[in-house]
């Protein structure tokens, strides 16, 4: 029964922490991150054509015609956002490694790795309304033609996407 506890905890604990130690073993993935899912960098910028289309303002420049004002403002936003986004980064290695360091114990405390797993989940959520604000922010730059074009192209975008957010 013990085993099938370790199994168990091992498993959540890998979707917990977004399947990294799996991507870490395959290796790069073309220029991303390994950490991170097709279509997204940890700075929230797109790759492939997926992902927060208010991550890359080149696109954006081009496609809603942005002002060189504007660019700027989203140039700073978004170094904000890396800084900050990289905050949490910094605060999640450690569980992550300690997590680790708990499940290769010979006797797994799952107290204290549900501990750390509530952490992790904490600082996941918190990483999740940092990119809400990010797009928040940057979309008051905006203007309401630029908004409705915004809307429309992260719509075509998703359709597009092979990963589009959901585990089939």
């Amino acid at each position: 029964m013990a085993k099938g506890k370790l199994v168990t905890v091992m498993a959540l604990a890998l979707l917990m922490a977004g399947g990294q130690a799996v991507y870490a073993q395959k290796g790069d993935r073309g220029g991303r991150s390994s950490m991170h899912h097709k279509g997204m960098m940890a700075d929230g910028a797109m790759v492939d054509g997926c992902g927060p289309f208010y991550g890359d303002p080149a696109r954006m420049k081009t496609t809603l015609g942005l002002s060189d004002d504007q660019m700027n403002k989203i140039a700073a936003i978004n170094q904000d956002y890396k800084k900050r986004f990289l905050d949490y980064r910094e605060k999640m290695a450690p569980k992550h490694i300690q997590l680790q360091k708990l499940l290769l114990e010979d006797s797994v405390d799952i107290g204290a790795a549900r501990k750390v797993l509530k952490e992790l989940a904490d600082l996941q959520v918190e990483t999740r309304v940092l990119r809400i604000e990010h797009r928040l922010d940057i979309e008051k730059v905006l203007t309401a033609a630029q908004k409705t074009k915004l809307r429309s192209e992260k719509r075509g975008m998703r359709a597009d996407c092979p990963y589009d957010g959901k585990r089939k």
